[in-house]
């Protein structure tokens, strides 16, 4: 099966690393083939890429680039990644027999551009519900790459993520008052400057501390010295980090966002967007010792590369059956 998966976008973060993983496991035993803008390329070394510009959805350049690089690899899957790539091959099927799935990673109030897939993928079962037409459910999994296990020091607390708001880090630092741990907050991003004015109002610098984005592989370093990892996010497709914190048996809270209320129980989630609800979660249990053995092996077992991959297989061979 040639497969080509379409990804644009200025940034190498969640969707994009997403599209690494499936793409290089799908590699194994199928022709895949990456169709993405310069800026992220380099991350698809392992697999073949053709560089297209990163434009708007409504840019006939866009359009008609694309539709240039599909009737030459001529795949017999195109699989789009984000309302964006979505809706500019919805254009090129104007031009072009494709069949498409699409995946959708995060919830958006704007769904029609999904209606016109012939496949439609949900990352969470709250995506799932929050669009206008049928879609079959495959979370996001642990990184694959990660060591299976790590002697952990249990230095401090731990959140990671782009520092946008999105991510609620301005609700973590102000549910850190009165909190006497240490929490390390790990990314990069446009809220650096209001998180560290936030963080010397609240005259909490001696316990919080920002360090700057890392490589995947420098990330295992923070891991190996978290007791707990805390998600504060308003919003979330996954979250990933949670998952790879779990299987690396480090203890989650978490936000109700994305699948964490499959996985987490009821006591361990806040309210997205909240700030005494989350408060409370962090004050009820940064300082309790807490055993999620059963949830560390549910994750392993459950939100595996390998299994996701499979079922994504599963879409495109019922779709070729299908046409």
């Amino acid at each position: 099966m040639k497969i080509a998966h379409y990804v644009l976008s200025t940034t190498f973060a969640g969707i994009e690393q997403h599209v690494q993983e499936l793409a290089d496991i799908q590699d194994k035993d199928n022709e895949v083939v990456v169709i993405c803008n310069q800026s992220i390329s380099q991350y698809y070394s392992n697999i073949e890429v053709r560089v297209v510009k990163n434009t708007s959805r409504r840019s006939i350049f866009g359009i008609f680039s694309l539709l240039l690089v599909l009737r030459n690899i001529r795949p017999d899957i195109i699989h789009t990644h984000g309302s964006k790539t979505t809706s500019i091959t919805n254009s090129v099927r104007k031009f072009i027999k494709l069949r498409h799935v699409a995946t959708v990673h995060g919830i958006k109030s704007k769904t029609k551009v999904y209606t016109k897939a012939h496949r439609v993928i949900a990352s969470s079962l709250k995506i799932q519900d929050s669009l206008s037409t049928e879609s079959l459910l495959v979370e996001n999994w642990w990184r694959p790459s990660l060591p299976r296990n790590i002697d952990n020091t249990a230095e401090y607390i731990l959140a990671i993520g782009r520092l946008e708001p999105v991510k609620g880090f301005d609700l973590l630092i102000e549910s850190w008052v009165n909190v006497n741990k240490k929490l390390l907050i790990v990314g990069d991003g446009p809220e650096f400057g209001k998180l560290t004015s936030l963080i010397d109002k609240h005259g909490v610098g001696d316990l919080i501390t920002i360090a700057a984005s890392v490589s995947k592989e420098g990330l295992i370093e923070y891991y190996k010295k978290a007791s707990l990892l805390v998600v504060s996010s308003r919003r979330e497709g996954g979250p990933r980090v949670a998952l790879e914190a779990l299987y690396l048996h480090i203890p989650v809270i978490s936000t109700n966002v994305g699948h964490m209320n499959q996985i987490l129980p009821q006591e361990l989630l806040a309210e997205p967007d909240n700030l005494e609800s989350l408060k409370s979660l962090i004050h009820n249990w940064v300082n309790r010792s807490m055993s999620q053995e059963s949830i560390f092996e549910y994750v392993t077992e459950e939100y595996s590369l390998d299994k996701a991959s499979k079922k994504v297989l599963s879409v495109y061979d019922d779709l070729l059956s299908k046409s």
